[in-house]
């Protein structure tokens, strides 16, 4: 193996870039595979939320395991 096949070689940095390149990689065949056999149904809706949204309830549930 040559030195600058070498992963030890690398700088934190290229390594992280390594890692990177490698999982878009898979991501892209994931998606490749997944259109060529028709299982894409495309992106999910997001949920719709009430009126409240994200805002804390009136009332509190507090909820306790022991064990």
């Amino acid at each position: 193996m040559r030195p600058i096949d070498d992963p030890s070689f690398l700088t934190p940095d290229e390594r992280l870039s390594e890692v990177a390149i490698i999982l878009a990689a898979g991501v892209l065949r994931l998606h490749a595979r997944a259109a060529l056999s028709g299982d894409n149904p495309g992106p999910e809706e997001s949920p719709t939320f009430g009126p409240a949204g994200l805002e804390v309830s009136e009332t509190t549930v507090l909820s306790v395991h022991c064990g």
